[in-house]
């Protein structure tokens, strides 16, 4: 089966994670990161010290000990069966296909309608490898490649690209020349100089790539990627 790749945007939904054992976790605090309007859980078991510390720090966050009820999935936009019992995951997967509501399925991925592929985060830079269920463990090499050639650096780097790219908008160039600065800026050195915290050859890169009048910001942007102790 070949997936259609899609990011997507949490903001107002509501997530329900079924079965809080260790997968549910894992996806409960994934799906946090992302603000959500809210994630519930639904689970027997009493919660564990992480899930805890997790309901007392998140406002958006709400923990139903007891077994899945199919209605739990009224409000419900994003689903996920994480329980230990192969028949409540199918049920689950089920009913949520009857409904159009979105749903992985952990333990058996093509009864639901979507899935999570590997994936290294820096700051609003997401990198996601699938082999579509081909190999999991072919997904997790490349993505471990990929934390290597993407470092840290790359969390500075989108945070300082998105500031630059606002105020060059903002100052009604042609589309071309702004192709072609966004483009110089992406292939620069920066990442290398953000990396060896080379603040003055930062600077130097910026002047020389940045039009005039975007000349007295950078100093401010160069401090937010190189913060003094």
């Amino acid at each position: 089966m070949r997936y259609y790749p899609l990011l997507l945007d949490l903001t107002g939904m509501h997530c329900l994670v079924i079965g809080a054992g260790e997968v549910g976790l894992r996806k409960i605090q994934g799906l946090l990161q992302c603000s959500p309007a809210r994630v519930t859980a639904v689970d027997p078991a009493p919660p564990g010290m992480e899930l805890a510390e997790l309901l007392a720090r998140r406002h958006n966050f709400t923990y139903e000990q007891r077994p899945f009820t199919e209605a739990d999935l009224d409000a419900a936009q994003l689903v996920f069966a994480c329980t230990s019992n192969r028949s409540v995951n199918e049920i689950i997967g089920q009913a949520c296909v009857q409904r159009g509501i979105l749903c992985n399925m952990t333990d058996a991925p093509e009864l639901g309608n979507f899935v999570l592929p590997a994936s290294i985060t820096r700051g609003d830079l997401t990198i996601s490898i699938s082999t579509s269920g081909a190999s999991p463990a072919l997904a997790r090499v490349i993505r471990q490649d990929l934390e290597d050639r993407y470092g840290p650096e790359y969390e500075a780097m989108t945070r300082l690209l998105a500031n630059i790219r606002t105020a060059l908008l903002a100052i009604g160039l042609a589309s071309a020349e702004n192709r072609e600065i966004f483009r110089d800026l992406a292939t620069s050195a920066l990442p290398e100089l953000i990396r060896k915290n080379d603040r003055h050859a930062c600077l130097e890169l910026l002047r020389a790539l940045l039009p005039t009048p975007l000349h007295p910001r950078i100093g401010e942007w160069c401090d937010d990627c190189f913060p003094t102790i």
